[in-house]
């Protein structure tokens, strides 16, 4: 559908970058930051804050804005409208108890992958990700599991990513990255070993969805005090791909 320009209502484009201004590096900030960061008026953004704040979304210490969980609301309602959760949730399960690990579903949005279905064992130390969490997907095996299925996607993305180097292994530049998204294509599945945080490896196996599309990918993260990659590789991929295969027989028919 095109939209006309004279239908665009662009202080709503304002409000909401208001609301995307703040993140995990920016979690709470002033007026000035605030305006600063999304190139409003002090007058506009206070405007904006003070609304949020009046609605929920926003709570302030006297100088200081933050979000609260009620922003939550604002993609519940997608997330859970996606037929993959449905689908999805029973074969995690099932995978979970079988590795004894959690895992997690993810798609990319943007530049990122966002974690939009997740499975959770009980265990004294855990590494979880919640439901909504996004992550550079560039650096994940997820991201790289479906940029490595989607050519389309992984040309127009290669360019725009921020390639810093967060630990001594991550890959720092777009050719490299490019031969580790060929790698992942033949072998058909990722693995990412330390190069967003170290001390974290996480390994992703490929869902696929109508007419063969790759949209979703399934994770397992895990400390690497707890197993080796060659170890994550034998006890984790084949229930994963399987995991994977039912999910997609039924994707495949929606």
């Amino acid at each position: 559908m095109e939209i006309k320009e004279s239908d665009f209502v662009q202080s709503l484009e304002k409000g909401l970058n208001v609301l995307l201004a703040f993140s995990n590096e920016k979690k709470a900030m002033t007026l000035s930051e605030v305006a600063e960061r999304t190139d409003l008026s002090r007058a506009a953004a206070r405007r904006f804050l003070l609304t949020y704040s009046y609605l929920g979304y926003m709570q302030n210490d006297g100088k200081h804005f933050s979000l609260t969980p009620k922003v939550l609301d604002l993609g519940y309602n997608y997330i859970s409208s996606m037929d993959i959760i449905e689908i999805a949730k029973p074969f995690m399960v099932k995978l979970s108890k079988e590795v004894e690990e959690s895992c997690s579903i993810g798609l990319i949005e943007n530049k990122d992958i966002v974690y939009i279905v997740q499975e959770q064992v009980s265990r004294v130390m855990t590494v979880s990700l919640k439901v909504g969490s996004r992550l550079p997907a560039h650096l994940t095996s997820m991201g790289r599991m479906i940029l490595a299925m989607n050519e389309g996607l992984k040309n127009e993305l290669l360019d725009k990513f921020d390639y810093k180097q967060l630990t001594e292994n991550t890959i720092v530049d777009k050719n490299s990255l490019c031969l580790e998204l060929n790698k992942i294509k033949k072998q058909g599945y990722a693995f990412v070993d330390q190069e967003l945080e170290v001390g974290l490896r996480a390994i992703s196996t490929p869902i696929f969805s109508k007419n063969e599309k790759v949209i979703y990918a399934l994770t397992i993260l895990s400390p690497t005090n707890r197993f080796t990659k060659n170890e994550m590789i034998k006890r984790f991929l084949e229930p994963m791909q399987q995991a994977c295969i039912q999910i997609s027989s039924i994707l495949e028919k929606q």
